[in-house]
């Protein structure tokens, strides 16, 4: 019979083996456990809960739910998150991926949540929900539960070998530097304008993304700025928001200013300078719609694929 029981720091190892042994698709390190999930501002020792037989750990889960403001979006006091739930393949099929997961919506109901959302949790999520290629019977068990699935996600990529910005786009700068706009890579005199760009149409992760790289010193190498003829920042475009070289995004222009190819100048220009800096593979984790089809038409290619799900509470 197995028990479930809050995590211990001395389980470390075991989890992170277990997680890589069932997350083929998503492995992590011990630096990457400690950073994403126990020195997360809001974790929660009942919330991050291991299933034990006969003294060995055959399953893990790790809720989470907002103890500090996530800048303007607050502590969402109604939402809770599924970060991450697995079982070693040779107990599955016993019911203890139910009851993890039972046991954490409990606990969340018992806070007040009134919703839960699976994996994407902000900022130290590892998915945007479940992975429909590798972890495909993730998403029925989770049906099974009460979980709808609300749409898809999807991660890309692109090899930078040989890349080259087209001259149809360096047509599209040219006639922008005409109109007065001009892409600069950051400085630090731009700090206050640009969180205040972010906090005016992009509030909440962007923000704390921006800030995160400038609190490094790591602006100049990693973020690229949009101005129009006032010497206003219109658009903005940053990669390697957790340290890895080639994590492409955020990026985003003035509402207002779509439709005069801003953002295709920055992102052509963003990934030339990521081949300079001998970073040849680009590739982001989380995108949709209008976004994807972009990527797509600068030949990106999807390289995995989420759904979305979330489960409202009774």
């Amino acid at each position: 019979m197995f028990i479930i029981r809050n995590y211990r720091y001395d389980d470390e190892s075991n989890v992170i083996d277990l997680w890589n042994n069932c997350l083929t698709r998503d492995p992590i390190n011990q630096d990457i456990f400690h950073k994403k999930v126990i020195l997360d501002e809001n974790f929660n020792n009942e919330l991050c809960l291991v299933a034990e037989y006969n003294n060995r750990i055959v399953g893990f889960i790790l809720g989470m739910s907002r103890k500090y403001p996530y800048e303007e979006r607050g502590t969402e006091p109604e939402r809770g998150w599924i970060s991450v739930v697995f079982v070693d393949k040779d107990y599955r099929f016993n019911g203890i991926g139910r009851k993890l997961v039972e046991e954490i919506e409990k606990r969340l109901i018992n806070m007040g949540k009134r919703n839960i959302t699976l994996a994407s949790y902000s900022p130290n999520y590892f998915f945007p929900g479940p992975d429909k290629d590798v972890y495909s019977d993730s998403i029925e068990f989770f049906k099974k539960l009460g979980y709808q699935e609300l749409g898809e996600a999807v991660g890309m990529d692109m090899i930078l070998y040989d890349f080259k910005i087209p001259d149809e786009v360096k047509k599209i700068e040219k006639n922008l530097n005409e109109k007065g706009y001009r892409i600069e890579t950051f400085k630090k005199i731009y700090s206050l304008p640009l969180l205040q760009f972010l906090q005016k149409h992009f509030p909440g992760g962007w923000v704390r993304n921006a800030r995160n790289a400038l609190i490094k010193n790591k602006g100049e190498d990693t973020l690229l700025l949009a101005f129009d003829k006032n010497n206003d920042i219109v658009g903005y475009c940053q990669r390697a928001i957790d340290d890895i070289e080639g994590h492409f995004g955020p990026f985003g222009v003035d509402e207002s200013l779509r439709g005069q190819k801003i953002g295709t100048v920055l992102f052509y220009k963003m990934l030339f300078d990521m081949y300079k800096r001998g970073i040849y593979h680009v590739w982001l984790a989380w995108t949709d719609g209008d976004a994807q089809r972009f990527y797509e038409r600068a030949g990106m290619k999807v390289n995995k694929k989420h759904a979305i799900m979330k489960k409202n509470l009774k």
